[in-house]
């Protein structure tokens, strides 16, 4: 069957070329337009046209699938994709922005009695400079920000005014086909003013590293790798001992068994290591994450921690922690959306202190619960509005040797809302008021209130 159907088909093809041949050559009277002769036109055409009948025909017999010709593409088409193209923007090589804000607080400690609070203003200027010089494979950028934060009453509290400068070097590529390496590096430098030295100000440098790996082993699997170091100096002689250095080792793994769940699992080992030997300790982390879609419309997230601390000295705590976080998000709208979250934090610690040539052993449970109800609204384009209420509540028990159990209980109300306005695409407004209320043991002392304002600018260039 299959070679009679060929054969078929070759003697159309036969007979389609002797009639165009017959119409073709029919002698002197052709007319030829512009310089083109129609006849050769369309024996060219003709010709194309039987090539791809005959190359479709062969498939179809070989079992295989051809795809005909793309048709050409105009030159007017052309052009009009270029001038597309050059609108698209352009990478920003250089940034340069920062923000501005003024904060009013009614009682900034959150300490003061009622009707004995004083109110104070503090001006924070932080600008700030980006240079990306990054490919189309590697990841290189140079930032700059300084933050300079001053208060109003400033003799009252000296070491608000601060005044910091830091630098970092991001730095990112792909070594292998599934292997990507992260370098982070940054440098500050913060100078505050404190009583009772001799220049009146307090230096602190802060220089901290930072190393990922982060191996793709399967399109749902992703295997990482960080390590993070920091030290910290003071040149004043005043605090030269207690310069500290950290080592945190962490390796990590994100699992994504569909395209709306993520699953990360991760364990941290951070070393903690003071001049003076006086709280040297070993911290070990195990964390547990889960997020996901439980409809278009909300998703739930969940995570769990455990923190052990292993003292190195007498002066450090044993201590244990456990931390649980649950959130929920419903997006009710295009422009509105809910979030409810739920943090519960239980801690125990060990301590030993000598007093009078006597071992003094305490031990502190605290354990806090903080809910949380938050609704952003975005009524117009350029306008976003944020309210959220988060109560919380702390207990702490607290028992040394040879005395009584000591217990604090607190319970806080805070209260926020904020509205930011985007003046323009580089121009941002924000304006925000919070309110918080803090009710301890004792009704007349350890009840306290606040009230703070907050009008900032920013502005990215």
């Amino acid at each position: 069957m299959s070679s009679s159907r060929r054969a078929r088909g070759q003697r159309a093809v036969a007979g389609a070329v002797l009639v165009t041949a017959f119409f073709l050559n029919q002698g002197p009277d052709s007319v030829v337009l512009a310089g083109v002769d129609p006849g050769e036109r369309y024996r060219e055409e003709r010709e194309k046209a039987m090539e791809t009948e005959i190359a479709v025909a062969e498939g179809k017999r070989l079992g295989e699938r051809v795809t005909p010709p793309l048709p050409e593409v105009a030159p007017e088409e052309i052009k009009r994709l270029k001038k597309e193209l050059l609108r698209l923007p352009k990478k920003r090589r250089f940034r340069f922005g920062g923000d501005f804000d003024m904060t009013y607080d009614s009682n900034p400690s959150n300490v003061a009695a009622i009707h004995h609070e004083e109110g104070d203003t503090t001006f924070n200027l932080n600008p700030s400079a980006e240079v990306n010089l990054s490919g189309r494979r590697t990841d290189l950028r140079f930032e700059f920000r300084e933050s300079n934060r001053y208060n109003v009453k400033r003799g009252r509290t000296p070491g608000n005014d601060t005044v910091t400068q830091e630098g970092r070097i991001r730095f990112g590529r792909k070594i292998l086909k599934k292997v990507t390496l992260s370098l982070n590096d940054r440098l500050s430098r913060a100078s505050s003013r404190v009583e009772g030295i001799d220049d009146g100000k307090k230096i602190t440098w802060v220089n901290s590293h930072r190393t990922a790996l982060s191996y793709d082993y399967h399109p749902k699997l992703t295997l990482n790798f960080e390590v993070n170091y920091s030290r910290t100096d003071f040149p004043h002689e005043n605090f030269d001992e207690t310069t500290t250095d950290s080592l945190e080792l962490d390796p990590n793994l994100i699992f994504k068994p569909t395209k709306k769940t993520q699953i990360t699992m991760s364990y941290r080992k951070g070393l903690a290591r003071i001049h003076t030997e006086s709280s040297n300790a070993n911290t070990h982390i195990f964390r547990i994450g889960y997020s996901g879609k439980l409809s278009a419309k909300s998703s739930l997230s969940a995570d769990f921690s455990w923190t052990l601390q292993d003292p190195n000295s007498a002066q450090a705590s044993d201590s244990k922690q456990y931390l649980t976080n649950l959130g929920y998000i419903w997006q009710a709208t295009r422009k509105t959306s809910i979030r409810l979250s739920y943090s519960n934090s239980f801690q125990r610690s060990l301590s030993d202190s000598i007093s009078g040539g006597a071992l003094l052993k305490s031990t502190t449970l605290t354990s806090s619960d903080t809910w949380g109800l938050s609704t952003r609204l975005r009524p117009h384009r350029k306008i976003n509005t944020e309210f959220s209420f988060n109560p919380s509540h702390s207990h702490t028990n607290t028992k040394k040797t040879g005395s009584d159990n000591a217990r604090s209980r607190t319970f806080t109300f805070p209260f926020q809302m904020a509205i930011d306005y985007n003046l323009a695409r580089w121009v941002r407004l924000r304006f925000s008021y919070t309110y918080r209320h803090r009710i301890g043991n004792e009704r007349k002392s350890d009840e306290a209130r606040s009230h703070t304002w907050l009008v900032s600018t920013n502005v990215a260039l």
